[in-house]
């Protein structure tokens, strides 16, 4: 607004209120106040009712109602944002990225993402997009964008949900990678599914350039329920595994997850069992089993059955768990004569004891010091019981041909005898009185007794 030119004839209010041309930092509004300055200064002489007061007081109106010039110099520096101004923020599920409007005077911000088991996750912005790590998705995450446009803050929030109607999602998803080059995944249809469901895995690695499908399904029904690969190769340390469904009926939830590899992955067997033996011990040495990557040997460990060979056929030991870091080596106490002996091993990973299966059983030792003494135990079994045989047969024959035990002569009462002279015990001399039966020589004869004669008168 142009002041008209003969306002600035006098001398005096021109110097006040004219800006100076090399003058700095003399802002607009400043200006302003220096022309009312100078607008009241020169009215005042006036009379009231001239043309020249009122097209002054008309000017002064003009400037008094302008809403800048009612503003302090102080909020004059805090610019103003639209209060319901959008940033229309985005969220790509694929790229795991979020983007939004740029606004002008964008200065910074930074992202959110609240994921119900890992809490918060915060990333900067960069060029007005922020970009995460993979993350399951299925149970839904809230995003939010924090910026400062001209210093202040605007936030905007995002909620993520999975569509769908709910427990028609795949459960019970997990993977195995074994023998190395191989790996089985398995799910199960959902509880809510539809019988016309149909379920899709997808595979994504780290670098999130190299997407594919499942190239063999396992179906149940007709209904796909796992999925096999024969070639691991393009898959990364970690990847994310997406299974969707399609239906005719309702909406088929998504479910996804983010797997390590090494953390899935069955061991083999170690490699070249071998087992040397001494006087007293026996060493044992195994390699590294093959896996899909070339780990080094502290990143295994090892668990060794060793048995003593029966008809049972199953060990009745301690497993024995050996680090990595033993060099692949395990040695025992083992003294001769040892027997002929059994032992297996089975790998795992140092920090989960995740163990894979076992290898064929090694043999060592020798039969025949076991042989040996097994031959003498029957023989001195054998030899004891025909001892005992003979001595038997012995004291049985001794006993049928001789008193062991003579009998003890009876003290006999005279009180209570019957008088009768026991003549055998009279006749039988001592040394021949005990035995058992009578002699027929030692018999007593009755004293013969003269015939009677005829009578003589």
């Amino acid at each position: 607004m142009q002041l008209p030119r003969d306002l600035w004839d006098d001398g005096e209010s021109r110097q006040a209120a004219r800006p100076d041309a090399g003058a700095a930092g003399i802002s607009a509004e400043e200006r302003r106040l220096a022309e009312a300055s100078c607008l009241v200064r020169w009215v005042l002489p006036r009379p009231v009712g001239s043309p020249t007061c009122l097209l002054v007081i008309t000017i002064l109106l003009s400037l008094l109602l302008d809403p800048a010039f009612l503003l302090t110099q102080g909020h004059q520096d805090l610019p103003s944002v639209e209060p319901n101004s959008s940033l229309n923020v985005k969220f790509d599920p694929k790229k795991m990225q979020l983007t939004w409007d740029c606004k002008e005077n964008t200065t910074s911000g930074h992202c959110v993402m609240t994921h119900k088991e890992k809490g918060q996750i915060k990333k900067q912005m960069k060029r007005c997009q922020c970009t995460f790590q993979d993350n399951s998705l299925h149970g839904g995450v809230t995003l939010t964008v924090e910026v400062y446009v001209n210093q202040r803050p605007i936030s905007e929030t995002l909620v993520y949900t999975n569509p769908g109607k709910e427990g028609t999602a795949a459960q019970n998803f997990s993977c195995l990678v074994y023998n190395a080059d191989f790996m089985n995944c398995t799910w199960a249809k959902g509880h809510a599914a539809p019988d016309d469901v149909q379920y899709f895995l997808y595979i994504r690695n780290s670098t999130r350039k190299g997407e594919r499908e499942c190239p063999h399904y396992l179906t149940d029904a007709g209904t796909n329920v796992g999925c096999h690969l024969q070639d691991l190769s393009g898959l990364t340390s970690y990847n994310y595994f997406l299974v969707n469904g399609t239906s005719r009926e309702t909406g088929i939830q998504f479910f996804d997850s983010i797997l390590l590899l090494k953390e899935i992955e069955r061991y083999s067997p170690p490699h070249n069992i071998t087992v040397n033996c001494n006087e007293s011990h026996c060493l044992v040495r195994w390699e590294k089993p093959r896996t899909r990557k070339n780990w080094s040997n502290r990143e295994f460990q090892y668990q060794l059955d060793i048995w003593r060979r029966s008809n049972s056929g199953h060990s009745e030991n301690q497993l024995i768990v050996v680090s990595g870091d033993s060099e692949n080596r395990y040695n025992f106490p083992s003294p001769e004569p040892r027997g002929t002996q059994m032992v297996k091993i089975r790998t795992a990973d140092a920090r989960r004891a995740h163990w894979g299966d076992w290898s064929q059983p090694i043999q060592f030792g020798s039969e025949e010091p076991e042989s040996s003494l097994v031959l003498v135990y029957v023989l001195v079994v054998l030899g004891t019981l025909a001892g005992g045989l003979a001595c038997g047969c012995l004291f049985k024959r001794f006993l049928g041909s001789h008193s062991l035990f003579p009998p003890i002569p009876r003290i006999r009462d005279k009180l209570k005898d019957d008088h009768q002279i026991d003549h055998q015990a009279v006749l039988c001399p001592p040394a021949t009185r005990f035995h058992s039966e009578p002699r027929a020589d030692l018999r007593l004869k009755p004293p013969r007794l003269p015939l009677p004669g005829p009578l003589r008168t």
